[in-house]
């Protein structure tokens, strides 16, 4: 610890003055020394199209809690707490000593590439059809509704307005088989082979909802 004429602290690391800066014992709060281990590189993936960062194999919003409880999981040390800045891209730890509140942050590596979500969309991929025939109020409900719940479970392609009604493309066949299950909607199904992969038989499913 030093001190100047006046009985100032000085920082021994960064040399300021405890009258420009709150000190913590010997040091000031930025160079007071912290246990804080991270992982030398953390690499996180982001679609460079929606914006979702993946982690445990699952793409998820960056503004969830899951995210920033998983990198600030990965690192060690006497830290309080921590919160994940994904417009900054970095992770910020607290910690108290002596009654002063501490920060320290660390800068992420991102990995800007495509989720396979996006990837399937520009590609015009899907595996459902939805369509929808009769009253166009009735119609139009529908198609919001569905649209709505199945945005949370898949994505939806494209819709096209057809004469009657309305097509909805959707990416997964079975997120639209359970809608229809839970809301006790009738509909007829039809499927069609559309192609082979590794051996797999490929088909396209739609689904006849008359309103």
């Amino acid at each position: 610890m030093v001190l100047n004429d006046m009985s100032s602290l000085i920082c021994p690391k960064c040399g300021r003055s405890s009258d420009d800066i709150r000190f913590v014992e010997a040091f000031c709060v930025d160079c007071y020394p912290v246990k804080l281990r991270c992982p030398a590189k953390m690499e996180v993936e982001q679609c460079t199209r929606c914006g979702r960062m993946r982690i445990r194999g699952e793409w998820i919003d960056p503004g969830k809690r899951a995210l920033s409880d998983y990198i600030i999981g990965k690192c060690k040390g006497d830290f309080d707490g921590g919160v994940y800045d994904p417009g900054e891209q970095t992770a910020t730890f607290v910690m108290s000593k002596s009654g002063v509140k501490i920060e320290r942050s660390i800068a992420l590596e991102i990995k800007k590439t495509i989720c396979w979500q996006c990837s399937r969309i520009s590609g015009g991929y899907f595996e459902a059809i939805i369509q929808l025939r009769g009253d166009p109020l009735k119609v139009k409900g529908h198609a919001l509704l569905f649209v709505k719940k199945l945005s949370k479970r898949t994505f939806i392609a494209k819709e096209e307005e057809k004469e009657g009604g309305l097509d909805i493309f959707v990416g997964n066949s079975k997120a639209v088989v359970e809608l229809m299950s839970e809301m006790g909607i009738k509909t007829l199904i039809t499927k069609k082979l559309v192609g082979v992969s590794e051996g797999k038989r490929l088909y396209r499913t739609t689904f006849l909802v008359r309103l």
